[in-house]
């Protein structure tokens, strides 16, 4: 089935998170339109999955659901949630998009969030599509769902159909703006950080899951492996980052994020020891350095500087080794840990995004090649450079009023 605009839409936004809807809400403001596409069930990115946002501690999902409303609101924005880009064509300064879209399986306009699927659904694939979605809704994981069609019998509104199909949209813009994030690097090809090991060795994304207030445990801070409080919970920064076997540059936000964490770890459990692990602090956003300092002198977040050379399970499994030579004093340590949190594996995500589509030139490293005048000029957050959420709205909006100029002047 295909569908093409009737009316001209004049530009593409590649990636719904805080630089992608920044972008959107930008231009659309200035009277032009938008298609605003991602991959996932629902806007808003990796911020999405955010507990708190730093320097501020406030909920993530506060500012981020305000904006999401606004776009899903806004009369010039059209988002394609679940969609992904197949191809991508340009003649006389006009891009001809085609883009595949798989609606859910659950209507979310039609979904009451009574919970009936929820419980009939013996396989689990029936899931919230977000804890903070407004109006709430559940989605279906169709990669473990049955096709038993029990849900679709208890479903009182009818918003459950399992024979939908994908769609082709073609649309026409006159420019792109690629905001299309981040993703977390398997840890797997660098063995001595110990990942997939010990249930209670994580990515910091995974812990943030793991840990947040609107997850699983509501903000419990409790071990994967048996359910008790750790004693202790090591912070491993540049795991998988400024290292030439995998990514040989800095994730920006991770000495930020470490931070964050082990405060609200040290905020729900007093007694927890937290130990970061770090190659050099780098807090250099606005009141970054303070918050930093707060977190050591006040909450007594331990900093030890030294990368780890060896992280494993010890052998009864209650308990993680971590061997590290500590650059201060020049020594080399090991100690016990409960929990480890790894930090610093992030890489652009464009390639992943935009598979099988003419997309935009790459650098060496993933992130849009700036310097080539096709259509990797117009970008915006991590897929530019490492950059925060901060950072991310700033280009997101710059890449907004790079676009809007162009075309104003072609005309």
């Amino acid at each position: 089935m295909m569908s093409r605009n009737d009316e001209h839409n004049e530009f593409l936004i590649v990636g719904g998170g805080v630089a992608g809807i920044t972008a959107a809400l930008d231009l659309a403001e200035t009277g032009r339109d938008v298609q605003l596409v991602d991959t996932a069930a629902f806007l808003g990115g990796q911020v999405a999955k955010l507990d708190k946002i730093y320097p501020t501690d406030h909920c993530a999902f506060c500012p981020l659901w305000t904006d999401i409303k606004k776009v899903r609101d806004h009369p010039r924005i059209t988002v394609h949630t679940s969609s992904t880009l197949q191809n991508i064509s340009e003649k006389d300064g006009q891009y001809t998009i085609v883009i595949n879209k798989v609606h859910p399986v659950i209507d979310e306009s039609l979904c009451i969030y009574c919970r009936r699927c929820l419980q009939e659904c013996s396989a689990g694939a029936v899931r919230p599509l977000w804890e903070h979605a407004s109006p709430p809704s559940f989605f279906i994981d169709t990669s473990i769902c049955t096709n038993c069609g029990d849900c679709v019998d208890i479903c009182p509104t009818g918003a459950i159909d399992l024979n939908r199909t994908a769609v082709e949209i073609v649309l026409t813009v006159s420019d792109i703006i690629w905001a299309t994030g981040f993703n977390e690097v398997d840890l797997t090809p660098l063995p001595e950080f110990g990942i997939g090991t010990h249930p209670d060795i994580m990515t910091s994304l995974e812990f943030e899951e793991w840990t947040a207030e609107a997850g699983r445990n509501e903000g419990s801070i409790i071990r994967k492996s048996n359910g008790n409080k750790p004693q202790n919970i090591a912070f491993i920064q540049c795991a998988g980052a400024r290292d030439q076997r995998m990514l040989p540059y800095c994730s920006a936000v991770c000495c930020m994020h470490a931070l964050k964490q082990a405060q609200w770890v040290k905020r729900r459990e007093p007694n927890v020891v937290c130990c970061i692990f770090y190659t050099d602090l780098r807090t250099v956003g606005r009141d970054y350095y303070e918050y930093a300092i707060r977190q050591l002198e006040g909450m007594g977040v331990h900093l030890i500087r030294g990368r780890p050379g060896l992280i494993y399970a010890l052998p009864d499994g209650d308990g993680i080794a971590v061997t590290y030579e500590n650059t201060m004093t020049q020594t080399r340590e090991i100690a016990r840990f409960d929990m480890v949190v790894l930090n610093g594996n992030l890489r652009p995500s464009q390639a992943q995004t935009v598979e099988g589509a003419r997309g935009p030139s790459l650098d060496s490293e993933g992130f849009v090649d700036t310097t080539r005048d096709d259509l990797s000029r117009f970008a915006g957050g991590f897929t530019l450079e490492p950059a925060d959420i901060a950072e991310s709205v700033i280009q997101g909006s710059s890449a907004a009023i790079r676009v809007a100029t162009k075309t104003a002047y072609k005309r």
